[in-house]
């Protein structure tokens, strides 16, 4: 009797451990993951930058992307500080894993959308925080945040109708940059 109850929890433990794994690999399995998009920007080696995964953009004017090593201490820029998806867009993930595992290519023009929390510099001085909705599409290759978009492939910046350029982006190191907005955009909110 003793050894029947001892085969049963562990049958138990396995079943559970088995579930758990699952449901922890959802959101992975969940992302796009397709070659063809492996050079966008802010595309990794697992697919789209993931549920819990926080980004921040620099992008300036100029012919080329901006240094990616720090926020420039002074001068003219936009940061896109990309949040962690919501608790809605989280749960979206569960149906995308279900259709993932019939086609990507769905997935990759839906794209989906996260929090963005926008800061603009003029001259070395931060504007206070603005949030707003940014999507992230994989087909066409595009970030649009708000009025301004940037193509994942060139990483160009631009209006909404992409008519002119207006410069370039470029992912920054994220604890320098949170470092950053802290220092300089909460001054900027009082």
């Amino acid at each position: 009797m003793i050894g029947n109850s001892a085969g049963y929890k562990r049958g138990a433990c396995a079943g559970l451990a088995l579930l758990a794994s699952l449901v922890l690999a959802l959101p992975a399995r969940a992302q796009v993951t397709v070659d063809a998009y492996r050079d966008y920007f802010l595309y990794g080696q697992f697919g789209e930058v993931c549920t819990m995964c926080e980004v921040v953009v620099l992008c300036k004017a100029g012919k080329s992307p901006p240094r990616a090593d720090r926020v420039p201490p002074d001068g003219d820029f936009t940061l896109y500080h990309l949040q962690k998806r919501t608790f809605w867009s989280q749960m979206g993930t569960i149906w995308e894993w279900f259709v993932s595992n019939i086609r990507q290519d769905g997935l990759a023009a839906q794209g989906h959308t996260r929090p963005v929390h926008v800061y603009r510099v003029t001259s070395g001085s931060w504007s206070s925080k603005e949030v707003i909705e940014g999507r992230l599409v994989l087909d066409p290759g595009l970030l649009e945040f708000g009025d301004r978009n940037i193509d994942r492939i060139s990483r160009a910046w631009s209006g909404i109708n992409a008519d002119a350029t207006l410069g370039f982006c470029s992912r920054l190191p994220l604890w320098d940059a949170l470092d950053n907005i802290e220092a300089n955009a909460m001054g900027a909110e009082q």
